[in-house]
Protein backbone atom coordinates (compact mmCIF):
# COMPACT_ATOMS: atom_id res chain seq x y z
CA UNK A 1 0.00 0.00 0.00
CA UNK A 2 1.18 3.51 -0.73
CA UNK A 3 2.37 5.30 2.41
CA UNK A 4 0.86 8.78 2.54
CA UNK A 5 3.77 10.44 4.36
CA UNK A 6 6.32 9.00 1.93
CA UNK A 7 4.29 10.00 -1.12
CA UNK A 8 3.74 13.51 0.22
CA UNK A 9 7.47 13.91 0.86
CA UNK A 10 8.19 12.74 -2.68
CA UNK A 11 5.60 15.16 -4.07
CA UNK A 12 7.14 18.04 -2.12
CA UNK A 13 10.59 17.18 -3.44
CA UNK A 14 9.43 16.91 -7.05
CA UNK A 15 7.38 20.12 -7.05
CA UNK A 16 10.28 22.08 -5.52
CA UNK A 17 11.95 21.98 -8.95
CA UNK A 18 8.98 23.80 -10.52
CA UNK A 19 9.42 23.89 -14.31
CA UNK A 20 12.15 21.24 -14.16
CA UNK A 21 9.94 18.86 -12.19
CA UNK A 22 9.19 16.56 -15.18
CA UNK A 23 12.90 16.15 -15.99
CA UNK A 24 13.74 15.52 -12.34
CA UNK A 25 10.97 12.93 -12.10
CA UNK A 26 12.20 11.23 -15.26
CA UNK A 27 15.67 11.10 -13.75
CA UNK A 28 14.34 9.59 -10.53
CA UNK A 29 12.62 6.81 -12.47
CA UNK A 30 15.87 6.24 -14.36
CA UNK A 31 17.85 5.95 -11.12
CA UNK A 32 15.24 3.68 -9.57
CA UNK A 33 15.52 1.24 -12.48
CA UNK A 34 19.31 1.09 -12.23
CA UNK A 35 19.61 1.18 -8.44
CA UNK A 36 16.24 0.88 -6.65
CA UNK A 37 16.97 2.94 -3.54
CA UNK A 38 13.29 3.90 -3.27
CA UNK A 39 10.06 2.02 -4.18
CA UNK A 40 8.77 2.31 -7.73
CA UNK A 41 5.18 2.33 -6.48
CA UNK A 42 5.79 5.41 -4.30
CA UNK A 43 7.42 7.32 -7.14
CA UNK A 44 4.75 6.36 -9.67
CA UNK A 45 1.99 7.31 -7.23
CA UNK A 46 3.60 10.69 -6.65
CA UNK A 47 3.94 11.22 -10.41
CA UNK A 48 0.24 10.53 -10.84
CA UNK A 49 -0.58 13.09 -8.17
CA UNK A 50 1.68 15.84 -9.52
CA UNK A 51 1.31 15.42 -13.28
CA UNK A 52 -1.98 13.57 -13.70
CA UNK A 53 -2.46 10.06 -14.97
CA UNK A 54 -1.28 10.31 -18.58
CA UNK A 55 1.78 12.49 -18.08
CA UNK A 56 2.70 10.57 -14.94
CA UNK A 57 2.34 7.30 -16.85
CA UNK A 58 4.67 8.47 -19.62
CA UNK A 59 7.30 9.59 -17.11
CA UNK A 60 7.03 6.35 -15.12
CA UNK A 61 7.22 4.19 -18.23
CA UNK A 62 9.91 6.01 -20.21
CA UNK A 63 12.15 6.64 -17.20
CA UNK A 64 11.98 3.04 -16.03
CA UNK A 65 12.60 1.68 -19.52
CA UNK A 66 15.58 3.98 -20.11
CA UNK A 67 17.09 2.97 -16.78
CA UNK A 68 16.55 -0.72 -17.49
CA UNK A 69 18.26 -0.44 -20.88
CA UNK A 70 21.21 1.36 -19.29
CA UNK A 71 21.54 -1.33 -16.63
CA UNK A 72 21.43 -3.95 -19.40
CA UNK A 73 24.46 -2.44 -21.14
CA UNK A 74 26.33 -1.71 -17.91
CA UNK A 75 26.09 -5.35 -16.88
CA UNK A 76 27.19 -6.49 -20.33
CA UNK A 77 30.15 -4.09 -20.44
CA UNK A 78 31.39 -4.84 -16.93
CA UNK A 79 31.84 -8.48 -17.75
CA UNK A 80 29.81 -11.63 -17.89
CA UNK A 81 31.95 -13.63 -15.47
CA UNK A 82 31.68 -11.02 -12.70
CA UNK A 83 27.88 -10.93 -12.72
CA UNK A 84 27.28 -14.61 -13.44
CA UNK A 85 29.37 -15.66 -10.46
CA UNK A 86 27.63 -13.32 -8.03
CA UNK A 87 24.12 -14.12 -9.24
CA UNK A 88 24.85 -17.83 -9.02
CA UNK A 89 26.22 -17.42 -5.49
CA UNK A 90 23.28 -15.34 -4.23
CA UNK A 91 20.30 -16.79 -6.11
CA UNK A 92 21.70 -20.26 -6.99
CA UNK A 93 20.86 -19.57 -10.62
CA UNK A 94 23.21 -20.44 -13.46
CA UNK A 95 22.45 -17.86 -16.14
CA UNK A 96 24.40 -19.87 -18.68
CA UNK A 97 21.77 -22.61 -18.45
CA UNK A 98 18.96 -20.28 -19.53
CA UNK A 99 17.99 -20.67 -23.19
CA UNK A 100 18.09 -17.18 -24.83
CA UNK A 101 15.22 -18.24 -27.11
CA UNK A 102 12.87 -17.91 -24.16
CA UNK A 103 14.25 -14.52 -23.13
CA UNK A 104 11.32 -12.48 -24.46
CA UNK A 105 8.64 -14.37 -22.55
CA UNK A 106 10.66 -14.70 -19.36
CA UNK A 107 11.37 -10.96 -19.25
CA UNK A 108 7.81 -10.06 -20.19
CA UNK A 109 6.32 -12.24 -17.44
CA UNK A 110 8.84 -11.00 -14.87
CA UNK A 111 8.02 -7.37 -15.73
CA UNK A 112 4.25 -7.76 -15.61
CA UNK A 113 4.26 -9.71 -12.36
CA UNK A 114 6.70 -8.09 -9.90
CA UNK A 115 8.14 -11.34 -8.59
CA UNK A 116 11.80 -10.85 -9.48
CA UNK A 117 13.70 -7.65 -8.50
CA UNK A 118 14.13 -5.26 -11.43
CA UNK A 119 17.95 -5.06 -11.18
CA UNK A 120 18.13 -8.86 -11.36
CA UNK A 121 16.09 -8.89 -14.57
CA UNK A 122 18.29 -6.23 -16.16
CA UNK A 123 21.55 -7.90 -15.20
CA UNK A 124 20.38 -11.42 -16.03
CA UNK A 125 19.32 -10.31 -19.51
CA UNK A 126 22.54 -8.37 -20.05
CA UNK A 127 24.83 -11.28 -19.25
CA UNK A 128 22.52 -14.10 -20.30
CA UNK A 129 22.79 -13.65 -24.06
CA UNK A 130 19.43 -11.94 -24.64
CA UNK A 131 19.45 -9.63 -27.65
CA UNK A 132 19.01 -5.94 -26.83
CA UNK A 133 16.06 -5.61 -29.21
CA UNK A 134 14.30 -8.51 -27.46
CA UNK A 135 15.07 -7.04 -24.04
CA UNK A 136 13.80 -3.59 -25.01
CA UNK A 137 10.55 -4.82 -26.55
CA UNK A 138 9.70 -7.23 -23.73
CA UNK A 139 10.60 -4.64 -21.10
CA UNK A 140 8.55 -1.92 -22.81
CA UNK A 141 5.48 -4.15 -22.96
CA UNK A 142 6.01 -5.59 -19.49
CA UNK A 143 6.59 -2.27 -17.70
CA UNK A 144 3.51 -0.58 -19.15
CA UNK A 145 0.84 -2.36 -17.04
CA UNK A 146 2.60 -1.79 -13.71
CA UNK A 147 3.38 1.82 -14.58
CA UNK A 148 -0.27 2.41 -15.47
CA UNK A 149 -1.65 0.72 -12.35
CA UNK A 150 0.70 2.40 -9.88
CA UNK A 151 0.18 5.82 -11.46
CA UNK A 152 -3.59 5.30 -11.40
CA UNK A 153 -3.52 4.26 -7.75
CA UNK A 154 -1.61 7.38 -6.80
CA UNK A 155 -3.82 9.61 -8.90
CA UNK A 156 -7.11 8.25 -7.56
CA UNK A 157 -6.08 7.76 -3.95
CA UNK A 158 -4.41 11.12 -3.38
CA UNK A 159 -6.10 13.49 -5.81
CA UNK A 160 -9.70 12.37 -6.17
CA UNK A 161 -9.76 10.51 -2.82
CA UNK A 162 -11.49 7.65 -4.62
CA UNK A 163 -10.42 4.94 -2.19
CA UNK A 164 -12.84 2.38 -3.62
CA UNK A 165 -11.31 2.53 -7.09
CA UNK A 166 -7.82 2.37 -5.63
CA UNK A 167 -8.73 -0.72 -3.61
CA UNK A 168 -10.19 -2.35 -6.72
CA UNK A 169 -6.93 -1.73 -8.57
CA UNK A 170 -4.90 -3.11 -5.69
CA UNK A 171 -7.11 -6.20 -5.52
CA UNK A 172 -6.72 -6.68 -9.26
CA UNK A 173 -2.93 -6.53 -8.88
CA UNK A 174 -2.97 -9.10 -6.08
CA UNK A 175 -5.14 -11.55 -8.02
CA UNK A 176 -3.17 -11.25 -11.24
CA UNK A 177 0.12 -11.41 -9.36
CA UNK A 178 -0.94 -14.59 -7.58
CA UNK A 179 -1.60 -16.44 -10.81
CA UNK A 180 1.37 -14.78 -12.47
CA UNK A 181 3.75 -15.85 -9.74
CA UNK A 182 2.67 -19.49 -10.03
CA UNK A 183 2.90 -19.40 -13.81
CA UNK A 184 6.28 -17.69 -13.73
CA UNK A 185 7.72 -20.17 -11.27
CA UNK A 186 6.63 -23.11 -13.41
CA UNK A 187 8.02 -21.60 -16.59
CA UNK A 188 11.21 -20.43 -14.89
CA UNK A 189 11.90 -23.85 -13.37
CA UNK A 190 11.57 -25.38 -16.84
CA UNK A 191 14.01 -22.96 -18.46
CA UNK A 192 16.51 -23.03 -15.59
CA UNK A 193 17.16 -26.65 -14.62
CA UNK A 194 19.52 -25.66 -11.80
CA UNK A 195 16.54 -24.30 -9.87
CA UNK A 196 14.36 -27.37 -10.18
CA UNK A 197 16.85 -30.14 -9.42
CA UNK A 198 20.34 -30.71 -8.16
CA UNK A 199 21.37 -32.70 -11.23
CA UNK A 200 21.64 -30.83 -14.54
CA UNK A 201 19.12 -31.79 -17.19
CA UNK A 202 20.17 -31.99 -20.80
CA UNK A 203 17.94 -29.91 -23.13
CA UNK A 204 15.81 -31.87 -25.54
CA UNK A 205 16.65 -31.84 -29.22
CA UNK A 206 14.28 -29.85 -31.45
Amino acid sequence: MLEKATVEATIKYITSFQALAPLVTLGLFFIQAVLPVFPYMILAGAAGMVFGFWKGLVLAWVGALAGACSAFWISRWLGKEWFVGRINARYHLDLESVDPRYGFWMILIARIFPVVPTPFINVAAGVGGVRFSVFTLSSALGKLPTAAVYTAIGYNLYRTRDITQALVLIGFILVISYFGINHFRRRFSIYTPSLSSEEPIEPEED
